[in-house]
């Protein structure tokens, strides 16, 4: 039996010596946002105290220079860790996660303080910095790992720095602590040299960062993805079929609307001034053209360090597509001297999108290649480059690379026919650069050229309104449409490029310049006829293909302005990531009713492509879905630093969907996510075209980890009840509304508070009665279902209004 000496028994005082590194912790807790919880104070002294109990337990004894002498009692800790963190690996328990960080952190302190002495100062600060960075980024790695790396990066080095000054305070009064008492137990036991140790735990940290960093490798899509009967490779979207408008659009006049749209762009620049150029064929705009682009020329525009955004390189393909068109359409525009300036400010382009930079090394490292500078996220290096070779404009000592990096990356079209970023915004710029590319190979799989528009087509709005998601920006569809249908001769894009053109001059928003569209178009635009659809999508990342995978679940009513549109997400992969896994990303009639929360602040201290609120930054409680605590590791970092929020970040990569019915009268959905850390969640979707969506959710998980689903409604009205109104301006009996019933628990259960934004917005939150199952029906009513009474009976949910009646079985919703 191990007897430690009596000194070594914490005195009342080691509790006073834990409470200055709890109230550092507390501070660090306020200032990361997190508010103050009497409980959570206590944990982290509890923890602190338990940390500095043991650290001199674990110590051992330097027996001579280069000898290390180990207690029995630090040698049963150390034989103890690995244990609880096999224990933990097992089950993500959060009490094990406080031991096993409590073990980790008594064993740093234990040793690096022998480790440290009788070496010379410089070695001795190597080795505090060493331990400091190491006792910070492996717990926070093991949650990257686990939780498949969904978190910012830039934000998992701000968490990875809080832990090291955590580090230092439990370090600062360890020595403290050390130099009040310096007593240690009595030596005797296993020893081993200094360099053994030091050497066996670089190989411990290196062994770990390799095992870090294919899991982050491969954290962006699973290699295998849920099927579903009818979608293959050819035939990749499932549709009922709808009402269609009866508006019509001459494709002439559309032509004439979309450069008045440019022409009274207050912010024209290069490539707006050469789209009407060429579309309207005046000498003035030609002139205009040329002055601007020679003045980028001149000023060295894109040829500048790119820091961590090289979206500068699409920006760039606008200036080359429109110069040579322009040049060519308006003979003696540019004097010899004037074209010399613009080859060599396209050539500078061209060395410097092979430049290095040190972000090119985060994308290497996540997508595994060796860096070579074209941008691969939409393809926006192969696109510029693609139009470099095929407009003769390259820097000549640089063609044959400019070949041979398209020819080893031949993509596009060819090979895809939807982005695998996962925001509205990337769809359009991604089939931009694919046509980019299709003019240098000529070469066109005009298959997956015709999806790539379907695709915009069926995620489209009825009334034509740009479309956002997991992005500040917006699809504006006028141009995107009216392109595609002039590459594809179709009048279903072109009657959306009217409508969207519609809803451009009603809100007078902005519209640039669109390469391709160069041409009026005679066709006369008709109203597409596709329904509700399920959609799949390439997935993958932009240098690895991966399999057709769930997207996003649509359901329309039809394509009047006026008509129902829920957008449904499935999946959460790709590099751009969106954690709206069986997430409802929209409702909307005539304007959003159900919307995501993009209230979030920007960080001016961060690179500026990470601090826009966007991809992986919007939290999964912004979003309208489940949510579940954080539980393990994860939640006792949260404790400890209070960065991140108490929720989990992590959702599965794809929603499974076990169901898709489209009929005459009403649509159905049932999609599934499986294992969030133990819960499930099953929402199914009903969705009638004269007034009715409900959405039925079922989530169950394990007792005491809490749960929620929330929404967020657009909206300023007072409830009444459990109904709500909906929209900015609701109109006493015409607007539509929501009904909120929580099944299996009462209506205090839902939370609802409004929201600051440029919209008032009203966040529900279901909360979980019992920890272990949650379910609720969301009702939206429009049109003549307005005021419908909502009865449940013997399992029916019925809901009447006059002598129309829409009966819905729960034992049918929940699979019984």
């Amino acid at each position: 039996m191990i007897r430690l000496p009596p000194n070594l028994i914490p005195p009342v005082r080691l509790l006073g010596a834990a409470l200055l590194p709890t109230l550092v912790l507390t501070g660090i807790r306020g200032l990361s946002g997190a508010n103050f919880e009497w409980a959570i104070f206590l944990q982290i002294w509890l923890f602190v105290f338990v940390v500095l109990y043991l650290a001199p337990i674990c110590q051992p004894k330097a027996a001579g220079r280069e000898l290390i002498q180990f207690h029995p009692a630090s040698i049963g800790l150390i034989l103890i860790a690995p244990g609880l963190g096999i224990l933990y690996w097992l089950t993500e328990n959060t009490l094990i996660a406080w031991l096993l960080l409590a073990c980790m952190y008594a064993l740093v302190l234990g040793w690096v303080t022998t480790l440290g002495s009788n070496i010379p100062l410089w070695r001795r600060l190597l080795l505090e910095g060493a331990f400091t960075l190491a006792t910070a980024l492996l717990p926070t790695l093991i949650v990257q790992i686990e939780t498949r790396f969904s978190s910012e990066e830039y934000f998992v080095a701000l968490e990875t720095a809080i832990l090291m000054i955590i580090w230092l305070a439990l370090r600062g009064m360890f020595a403290l602590s050390k130099r009040r008492n310096s007593t240690t137990l009595a030596v005797s036991g296993w020893q081993i040299q200094r360099r053994w140790i030091i050497l066996g735990l670089i190989l411990g940290s290196l062994g770990f960062n390799i095992l870090a960093m294919r899991s982050y490798q491969s954290s962006f899509f699973p290699p295998t993805v849920p099927g579903f009967s009818g979608i293959t490779a050819e035939s990749p979207f499932i549709c009922g079929e709808t009402q269609v408008s009866q508006d019509t659009y001459q494709g002439r006049d559309i032509y004439i609307q979309l450069l008045d749209q440019v022409e009274h762009n207050p912010t024209k620049h290069a490539p707006e001034l050469g789209f009407l150029a060429l579309g309207t064929g005046d000498q003035e705009w030609a002139v205009l053209f040329r002055d601007s682009i020679l003045g980028e020329a001149q000023s060295g525009l894109f040829t500048e360090p790119t820091g961590s955004v090289k979206y500068g390189q699409y920006l760039a393909s606008q200036r080359v597509y429109f110069y040579p068109r322009v040049r060519d359409n308006f003979p003696g525009l540019f004097t010899p001297s004037q074209e010399q300036i613009i080859q060599d400010w396209f050539a500078a382009i061209n060395r410097r999108t092979f430049t290095v930079e040190w972000v090119d090394w985060l994308y290497a490292l996540a997508f595994r290649y060796w860096p070579h500078g074209p941008y691969e996220n939409q393809e926006n290096g192969a696109g510029l480059l693609s139009l470099l070779e095929s407009s003769d404009l390259a820097a000549p000592e640089l063609s044959s690379k400019n070949q041979q990096y398209l020819a080893n990356n031949n993509r596009g079209w060819l090979t895809n026919f939807s982005v695998t970023d996962d925001a509205a915004v990337y769809q359009p710029e991604w089939i931009e650069n694919a046509w980019f590319q299709s003019l240098y190979t000529e070469e066109i799989n005009t298959s997956n050229q015709q999806l790539s528009f379907d695709w915009l087509m069926l995620l489209a709005l009825p009334d034509g309104s740009p479309l956002r998601y997991n992005h500040p920006g917006y699809v504006e569809y006028a141009n995107s449409a009216y392109w595609g249908a002039n590459l594809l001769n179709d009048p279903t894009l072109m009657w959306l490029a009217g409508r969207a053109l519609e809803i451009l001059e009603k809100s007078q928003a902005n519209l640039t310049g669109q390469a391709g569209v160069e041409q009026q178009l005679s066709i006369t635009g008709t109203s597409p006829k596709v329904g509700s659809c399920l959609v799949y999508g390439n997935s993958g990342l932009p240098t690895q293909k991966g399999p057709l995978a769930p997207d996003k679940l649509v359901f329309r009513s039809g394509w009047e302005p006026d008509d129902i549109y829920l957008l449904l997400n499935l999946r959460f992969t790709g590099w751009h990531r969106y954690k709206a896994t069986n997430a409802v990303v929209q409702i909307y009639q005539n304007e959003p009713l159900v919307v995501e929360n993009y209230a979030g602040n920007s960080f001016d201290w961060l690179p500026i492509g990470r601090s826009l609120f966007r991809d992986k930054r919007i939290p999964r409680e912004n979003l309208n879905g489940l949510v579940i605590g954080k539980i393990g590791l994860a939640k006792v970092l949260y404790q400890l630093t209070g960065f991140g929020g108490p929720w989990a970040q992590d959702p599965p990569y794809y929603a499974e969907v076990t169901r898709f019915d489209t009929n005459p009268g009403f649509d159905i959905s049932t999609t599934l996510i499986e294992n969030w850390h133990g819960w499930q969640h099953q929402r199914t979707i009903y969705f009638y075209p004269e007034g009715i969506v409900a959405v039925f959710d079922n989530a169950q998980g394990p007792k005491d980890h809490p749960a929620a689903f929330i929404w967020h409604l657009v909206g300023d009205a007072i409830p009444e009840g459990n109904r709500i109104p909906l929209g900015v301006t609701p109109e006493t009996g015409t607007s539509p509304e929501v009904v909120l019933i929580p099944i299996n628990g009462d209506q205090s259960k839902i939370q609802i508070e409004t929201l600051d934004g440029d919209i008032p917005i009203l966040r529900v939150q279901y909360s979980a009665p019992s920890g272990e199952t949650l379910q609720t029906v969301t009702i939206f009513l429009f049109g003549k279902w307005l005021g419908a009474e909502i009865k449940f009976k013997d399992g029916i949910a019925h809901i009447s209004q006059d002598d129309n009646h829409v009966k819905i079985s729960l034992d049918e919703v929940w699979n019984k």
